[in-house]
């Protein structure tokens, strides 16, 4: 990895400007994953409030394939349609290659909810049922901004001790 030597008067600096960088970047970060998590709550506790539950057939679109250090993986993408009040509403989602034998078979469908009230609010019923629960969804959540916490501590902690290192004094050569 690429040393930077600087002075101690530098890196004390370099070090102080990025504990706050990484503090103001993790804040943001947590914040955002909350308000996804949260959101993601209140837009299923808003569907299944007032929830119309359907049986929709499921077809493949399409298969990505991805390599990473010399393993394949496959993501399946799936796509739906149904009709509410003569209006077409289009869904898609996606799954990786073992959970989605389901969804392959002859005639695979899938359950949508969508709100009454507003039938261009739906989600798939098991994705809904996953983020009913506000404790589950907290639960998640307190583990990624955990994980997230070590994230930026480890970048810390490379541009500190790695990235940016503290010049050694030159020492003085025998003559």
């Amino acid at each position: 990895m690429i040393s930077i030597p600087v002075s101690a008067t530098s890196h004390a600096r370099l070090t102080r400007a990025a504990r706050w960088l990484c503090i103001l970047g993790y804040v943001i970060l947590a914040m955002v994953f909350s308000g996804s998590a949260l959101s993601g709550h209140r837009q299923a506790e808003a569907i299944l409030k007032d929830a119309v539950s359907v049986q929709v057939p499921v077809q493949l679109d399409h298969i990505e394939e991805s390599r990473r250090k010399g393993r394949v993986s496959h993501t399946y993408q799936f796509r739906y349609q149904f009709v509410v009040d003569g209006v077409a509403r289009n869904g898609e989602f996606s799954t990786s290659e073992d959970n989605a034998a389901p969804y392959l078979q002859e005639g695979a469908q899938v359950e949508v909810a969508y709100a009454r009230a507003d039938p261009s609010r739906f989600e798939r019923m098991d994705r809904l049922q996953g983020q009913k629960s506000l404790g589950a969804v907290l639960g998640r959540l307190s583990v990624g901004v955990v994980l997230l916490g070590v994230l930026v501590f480890v970048v810390f902690l490379l541009l500190t001790r790695k990235l940016f290192v503290v010049r050694q004094p030159a020492s003085a050569s025998a003559a």
